[in-house]
């Protein structure tokens, strides 16, 4: 299962992937969240989420709210205290600069 760190215009987001056993358990986090209005996703600068690939779809965690879209079926779910999105955050040490992983984890605390 591959994720993106969407951060950056003009050059290539950083990319990791997740073994098996840490995708098994981002699916089943994922499956504990209740359901949640939409919202509109960050277009502007800097960090605009993660973004999960699993067979076909795209998953993107960003402030707290998870958006799923397969085909043109599109479910939101709130993920409290952004727990999930935290979670697969942490995921990329090791597959990620920190020079990265500090500023978004700055960006993650507005």
């Amino acid at each position: 299962m591959q994720i993106e760190l969407d951060a950056f215009s003009g050059r290539p987001n950083p990319r990791w992937t997740l073994n098996e056993a840490q995708g098994a358990e981002f699916l089943a986090r994922l499956r504990a969240l209740q359901p949640a209005a939409a919202n509109s996703p960050s277009d502007g600068l800097g960090y605009r989420g993660l973004i999960v690939r699993p067979d076909g779809a795209e998953i993107r965690l960003y402030r707290g709210t998870v958006t799923v879209q397969q085909s043109d079926r599109i479910e939101t779910f709130s993920d409290p205290d952004r727990g999930l999105e935290r979670w697969l955050f942490d995921s990329a040490r090791g597959h990620v600069p920190d020079e990265f992983l500090g500023y978004i984890s700055s960006e993650m605390g507005r």
